[in-house]
C-alpha cells in the first residue's frame, strides 16, 4: 500500500505528537508541516519531530505547503474554535484534501449549524472527507458510550463522568483550566471563553446523533473547584442534554489539580443496563494522538462530507 501523504498542521505540544505518531507509522508518509510562528519558517520538520522525512520544510502557509497535489490529508491541531479554523478547512477542502482535525467544536454541528452544513456541502463537492476528533469529544463522552450502547436493546439516559488530574497534563491544560486564579479572575475568564473544556455540547450532540435523538435543549455550567487557599484548581463542568424536555444525557466533567481517583465512568440506564469504570482515566494527551492517527488513515474511504465519530466509527 503506498503511504498515505499528509500535512501537519500546527506545532504545538499536541501537533509535534502526532507528527511524532505518524513519523513512526509506514502507512503515512509525512510530506508538509505548516505553523506560523515566524521563527519555524523554513526549518527542516526533523528539527521539530524526530523521525520526520528529510527535506520536509515547515511553512507558515497552509495553501503553499499542500499545493501541487502533494498532499492528500491534513492533521490539524490549532484551535478548538470552530470559527478560528474554518479558513484553514476551506483551503484545504477546496484543495482537494482530506482533514482530520483536533478542534473540539468541529466534532458535531453544535456551535454553527449553518456553517457546518455549508462547508459539508462544499466538502462533498470537492469529494473529501473533514472530521474533528480527540479524546474528548471524539472518544470518552461519546463514541465509547455509542460503541457501549450497541450491546443495548435499548437506551433510556446516558451519564458520563470523566475525572482528571491536571496535575499530570502538559501546562497549556492547567492553564485552561484557571490553576492558581483567583474566583475572579476564574468568573472573568469564563465569561472570555478562556477558561474551561470545550466540547461538552458537541459531546452530547454526538450521543444523541448516534442514538437516533433530538436535543431540544442543552444546559452547562462551569464552576471552580478550589483549594484551601481560596484559590482556583481547575473547573466542575457539566452539561446536560434534553430530549422531548426530558434530561437524558448527563456529562459531568471534573479537571482539576489533585482530582481523586481520576476515571472516566459510562452509565447506561436500558436493557440491559450497563454500569463501565475506566479506572485512572484515558490519558487525554496520548488519546488524542491516537483518534488522530486512526482516524486519518481512514479518511481516503470514509464517507465524503463533514462526518463525525458517530457516523464512521459506531
Amino acid at each position: 500500500m503506498t503511504p498515505l501523504p499528509v500535512a501537519i498542521v500546527g506545532l504545538g505540544p499536541i501537533g509535534v505528537e502526532i507528527a511524532r505518531a505518524l513519523a513512526a507509522r509506514s502507512d503515512v508518509r509525512l510530506a508538509a508541516a505548516v505553523d506560523l510562528d515566524p521563527a519555524l519558517d523554513g526549518k527542516p520538520l526533523a528539527e521539530r519531530v524526530p523521525g520526520a522525512p528529510d527535506g520536509v520544510k515547515i511553512s507558515p502557509r497552509l495553501a503553499d505547503a499542500i499545493g501541487g497535489g502533494a498532499v492528500r490529508a491534513l492533521a490539524l491541531a490549532t484551535s478548538s474554535r470552530f470559527e478560528h479554523v474554518t479558513r484553514d478547512l476551506e483551503i484545504a477542502i477546496d484543495a482537494g484534501v482530506h482533514v482530520a482535525s483536533t478542534c473540539e467544536e468541529l466534532a458535531a454541528p453544535a456551535i454553527d449549524p449553518a456553517r457546518w452544513a455549508a462547508l459539508d456541502e462544499r466538502a462533498r463537492r470537492a469529494g473529501v472527507t473533514v472530521i474533528g476528533t480527540g479524546v474528548n469529544p471524539g472518544f470518552v463522552m461519546d463514541r465509547l458510550v455509542l460503541q457501549l450502547a450497541g450491546a443495548c436493546v435499548r437506551v433510556e439516559r446516558v451519564t458520563v463522568e470523566r475525572v482528571v488530574d491536571a496535575a499530570k497534563r502538559r501546562g497549556p491544560l492547567r492553564k485552561k483550566v484557571g490553576e492558581g486564579l483567583t474566583q475572579a479572575e476564574f468568573a472573568v475568564g469564563v465569561a472570555e471563553r478562556r477558561l474551561g473544556h470545550v466540547g461538552l455540547r458537541e459531546s452530547a450532540h454526538l450521543i444523541a446523533r448516534g442514538l437516533g435523538w433530538t436535543l431540544d435543549g442543552y444546559e452547562e455550567t462551569i464552576a471552580p473547584a478550589l483549594g484551601s487557599d481560596g484559590r482556583c484548581l481547575g473547573i466542575r463542568q457539566r452539561g446536560l442534554g434534553s430530549v422531548e424536555r426530558e434530561v437524558r444525557i448527563s456529562l459531568a466533567l471534573d479537571m482539576f489539580v489533585g482530582a481523586p481517583e481520576p476515571h472516566d465512568r459510562v452509565i447506561l440506564d436500558g436493557d440491559p443496563p450497563l454500569d463501565v469504570l475506566i479506572a485512572g482515566g484515558t490519558q487525554g494527551d496520548r488519546g488524542t494522538v491516537g483518534t488522530m492517527v486512526n482516524a486519518l488513515v481512514r479518511l481516503p474511504r470514509a464517507p465524503r462530507g463533514l462526518i463525525t465519530v458517530a457516523d464512521v466509527f459506531c
